[in-house]
């Protein structure tokens, strides 16, 4: 709680316009998201979600953080659609990592969790719908990131098995 309503003042500080703000409110958005993955409060994760789509909409194509926005606000989409089974949630979800991913160039350092980010919601997705396309989209994903992350796996060592996406930290 004091975590979140010090990110708020922080926020304050950075009104509309101000270059760090983006930062500041993907620190609240995480912050909120957090607590909905301890506390289970949709209410927060309804306002995780709003907060990451105003963090995206400050950022315009070319933007140097923009990749890791999609991918957090992909990321709050993709627990939504895993909590209140909206199809719309997941699909955006996908369309948001496919985005951020073309904005990771092959070699760069966080390629393959976005690799990893977009397999998952697709498998997600053909475990819901069992479209085919999904899953073999998917498997083609996981390879390349095995190949990004010179052929370790899981690609997060603390995972020890892939239950679901993750938001990218810089």
């Amino acid at each position: 709680e004091e975590g979140i309503c010090l990110r708020r003042v922080v926020l304050e500080f950075c009104p509309q316009g101000h270059k760090h703000r983006p930062s500041a409110l993907e620190n609240l958005t995480q912050s909120v998201a957090a607590r909905f993955v301890q506390h289970g409060s949709i209410d927060d994760l309804d306002t995780s979600i709003q907060l990451g789509r105003e963090v995206v909409s400050l950022c315009p194509e070319g933007h140097y953080n923009r990749a890791h926005y999609l991918n957090n606000l992909a990321f709050s989409l993709q627990l939504s659609f895993n909590h209140q089974g909206k199809p719309n949630d997941l699909d955006e979800a996908i369309s948001l990592y496919e985005e951020a991913l073309c904005l990771y160039p092959v070699g760069h350092k966080y390629r393959d969790t976005s690799l990893d980010n977009l397999g998952g919601a697709l498998v997600t997705r053909f475990n819901k719908r069992k479209d085919i396309d999904d899953n073999t989209r998917a498997i083609s994903l996981y390879c390349e990131a095995l190949v990004a992350n010179n052929g370790r796996w899981p690609l997060d060592p603390r995972l020890q098995l892939k239950t679901s996406s993750q938001p990218i930290r810089n």
